[in-house]
């Protein structure tokens, strides 16, 4: 690989009720607007209206009319959680009147999740109604977690039955997010046990952070770390492990690193290594290389590699390929090689081709060959022509290099 490389070589609520006992003989058809009897939930203290001089004796409505006006964020959304914390079927429809100028889209999201939260504590089947009514298809589906988060708090084994019920089977996985959400804030250990019966073709990776961050709120890292440790489906325990690199890598690398050396080279662990080196070095970039450069060789060191220069090559690309350069050629630094070829490519695309054609494996050297020429072509479509003809490269391979796919806005901003 290169020997040198420098810049100037660059071209809710507190849940204290008791879990509610469910029926021996509930059966879904009991399931109708307004026929769920749950506990009323736990009244708000009288506080005072952050709009306005207004105390919270002003209705429901005027506090939803002045929010809607304010552009301060904070008074924003502490004027809605203030009015929707005191939703009931009382004031139901005032409230809805009020929300029927605002689109149920990405711009209100954190509006509406309010609305159906507190809206699916009283009257779920109402709520998951107007969701529909509101939304179609996909759209209709994510807000329905909101009021699944709502329900599952109150009532998780009503809110379980009704995702299950055959109708719902084809959006039963999405609407799992809501249910364990919910179910975790009220009874963990409960919704740890339903998330360990569910099967492989659930986003298992992405409700195990759920719990995660359930566990790390009741016990941090020993309770989170003892949990993850504790579970048998190789799937889940993936992506418990995932959890807690994104739970505790950024905060507390140190003990997250001492206690994923334990795991060094399992497989369920691969990828929470990766995002260690990213979070680490975020902050401390040669802390997190020293470390993973310590631990076995294998897919952990790799990847942990791989994330460390991912960061570190922004960061200051100098001292990254200076590591680098310390590091004998292999199979396992051709990972971290992408990595700083594709982000030195953006600022030097010459310089960036030579770590390219450094990287020993065939399929790994050839993409990043294909990827830092295009963006060298980008750069220095004049130099790159007059180098293609002595490359080496196949015919099919400088084709692939002179036509560069045009970037989208979001590709560039990426980047940065």
């Amino acid at each position: 690989m290169p020997k040198e490389y420098s810049l100037g070589m660059m071209s809710k609520y507190n849940q204290e009720e008791k879990v509610l006992e469910s029926e021996p003989n509930f059966e879904f058809r009991n399931l109708k607007k307004g026929n769920l009897r749950l506990p009323e939930p736990q009244a708000l203290q009288n506080v005072e209206n952050p709009v306005g001089n207004a105390k919270s004796v002003a209705s429901v409505r005027e506090i939803l009319s002045r929010a809607q006006l304010e552009s301060n964020p904070i008074l924003r959304n502490a004027s809605f959680a203030q009015a929707l914390g005191r939703l009931n079927a009382e004031n139901l429809q005032e409230v809805l009147e009020t929300f029927e100028s605002m689109p149920l889209g990405f711009e209100h999201m954190h509006e509406y999740r309010m609305l159906l939260y507190a809206w699916g504590q009283f009257d779920p089947i109402a709520a998951i109604d107007y969701c529909k009514m509101r939304a179609s298809g996909i759209g209709a589906g994510f807000a329905t977690l909101g009021v699944l988060e709502g329900w599952a708090s109150r009532d998780p084994q009503s809110a379980r039955t009704w995702v299950e019920h055959p109708e719902n089977e084809g959006m039963a996985k999405l609407y799992n997010f809501g249910l364990v959400r919910g179910w975790a804030s009220r009874d963990l250990e409960a919704a740890g046990k339903y998330v360990q019966e569910l099967g492989d073709d659930e986003d298992l990776t992405k409700i195990s952070g759920i719990l995660i961050n359930q566990h790390k709120k009741g016990g941090g890292f020993a309770q989170a770390s003892t949990w993850t440790e504790g579970l048998s489906n190789g799937k889940l325990k993936e992506g418990a492990f995932n959890g807690m690199s994104r739970e505790f890598a950024r905060d507390q690398p140190r003990k997250l690193a001492s206690w994923l050396e334990t795991h060094a080279n399992n497989k369920y662990a691969s990828n929470a290594f990766e995002y260690l080196g990213k979070k680490w070095s975020e902050t401390d970039p040669r802390s997190s290389i020293e470390y993973f450069s310590n631990l076995p060789v294998g897919k952990s060191q790799e990847l942990g590699i791989k994330g460390s220069i991912s960061i570190w090559a922004k960061q200051d690309p100098t001292a990254a390929g200076e590591w680098l350069n310390q590091r004998e050629s292999g199979p396992e630094l051709d990972s971290a090689l992408v990595e700083y070829a594709t982000i030195v490519s953006r600022r030097d695309g010459a310089a960036a081709m030579e770590w390219a054609i450094s990287i020993t494996n065939d399929k790994l050297q050839q993409n990043a060959i294909r990827a830092v020429g295009q963006e060298w072509y980008r750069q220095d479509k004049e130099s790159v022509e007059k180098w293609l003809p002595e490359s080496g490269l196949s015919e099919e391979m400088q084709k692939k290099i002179t036509k560069p796919p045009k970037k989208n806005w979001w590709q560039t901003l990426h980047e940065q």
